[in-house]
């Protein structure tokens, strides 16, 4: 049997650990709190503050998986350029009919699938 991270998303002390991890990529991102939460699909609960773990939801975790998948897509793509990674999800994409990524991203975890996919497939392209 294929052993997961799955049982472990229910620890406190892992989701503190997660919540840490994507607030820090989106610290870097230069994500306002507010779209923080929204992003993380806690628009309707107070933003997260410094060491507290995310909620123990299905769909937060899944959020915050894609977040993470989607900053190291970014670093591949830009390994030596923190700025030029960051800046890219404000600026418009051919491949997301010249929407800004962040901008898709906000339309919830479909958009933030899009945009992962996306940037995971430029990231395979440049490599080849």
């Amino acid at each position: 049997m294929t052993r997961t991270l799955l049982p472990e998303l229910h620890s406190p002390a892992t989701r503190q650990a997660l919540a840490e991890a994507v607030l820090t990529v989106l610290d870097a991102w230069g994500i306002h709190p507010a779209k923080q939460a929204e992003l993380l699909g806690l628009a309707d609960i107070a933003p997260l503050r410094q060491g507290q773990p995310l909620p123990d939801d299905p769909g937060v975790l899944e959020r915050a998986g894609h977040l993470l998948g989607i900053e190291r897509a970014l670093k591949q793509l830009y390994p030596d350029d923190p700025a030029s990674r960051h800046a890219s999800l404000m600026l418009p994409a051919a491949g997301l009919d010249g929407h800004p990524p962040l901008l898709i991203m906000l339309s919830g975890v479909e958009g933030i699938k899009r945009v992962r996919a996306l940037l995971e497939s430029a990231r395979k392209t440049d490599h080849e």
